[in-house]
């Protein structure tokens, strides 16, 4: 049985995609097992022996997240991969989103034509990395994944998080401690709204909760990462 987590969203048949678990690979504590991140202290020996498990049809486009608001065209130059989004139109070439808390955004035009991928922490959500990300496409009509990410109920920020966006929406203050519950999806859902995109799909499930399931940062401190891969045919 699969341990990976299969979006159930309208796609196109030739578009691709798979989430991981922390389940089911080779890496030992605190990073067991499958832990996807070359960046977090694990064994890199490790690591490699995790990433060539995966079932992709190429090697994924692996990127250098930083919680920065930039895209890469990942169909030209890949010798920087410093980015937190990626896009392609080209026939198996998959793309990959590390995360372990913050939100997943898988992107699918609905032609079948153009996949798209976003690392979305409150930073990247505060910069707009989604609207710099959309702004590449005209007239595209996507559909939307959100994949695993730390939900409201463990996510505390303090004003100067707060003040960074907008609007309150996806904030709500707590009388006990003056800080906020943040909830990542909501404000991604509100961003998407208001760029015209609203086939959303996804959400609902937390990494802080499931430690079974999932690594969370938040959680745990160390901790290795998940992964969700997406690629067209």
């Amino acid at each position: 049985m699969s341990l990976n987590i299969i979006p159930d969203w309208p796609v196109p048949d030739n578009v691709h995609v798979f989430f991981t678990t922390r389940s089911g690979g080779f890496s030992r504590a605190p990073y067991e097992s499958l832990n996807l991140a070359l960046h977090v202290g694990d064994n890199p020996l490790d690591v490699t022996r995790n990433r060539t498990s995966l079932n992709t049809p190429s090697e994924p486009v692996w990127l250098n997240q930083s919680h920065s608001n930039e895209c890469l065209d990942a169909d030209g130059d890949l010798s920087n991969r410093q980015a937190d989004a990626c896009f392609t139109r080209k026939k198996g070439r998959v793309l990959a989103v590390l995360v372990a808390d913050c939100l997943p955004i898988l992107f699918a035009s609905q032609a079948g034509d153009i996949v798209a991928v976003v690392h979305a922490g409150w930073r990247g959500l505060a910069n707009d990395i989604i609207k710099l990300t959309l702004e590449r496409f005209k007239g595209v009509s996507w559909n939307v994944w959100f994949g695993p990410a730390i939900s409201s109920c463990h996510y505390e920020v303090g004003e100067d998080v707060r003040s960074r966006f907008y609007t309150d929406v996806g904030f709500k203050k707590k009388s006990s401690t003056g800080k906020y519950s943040m909830d990542l999806v909501e404000i991604a859902r509100h961003q998407l709204v208001n760029l015209g995109v609203h086939d959303l799909h996804g959400a609902g499930v937390c990494t802080a909760c499931d430690s079974e399931r999932f690594f969370s940062y938040r959680r745990d401190g160390v901790t290795g990462r998940m992964a969700g891969f997406l690629w067209r045919e």
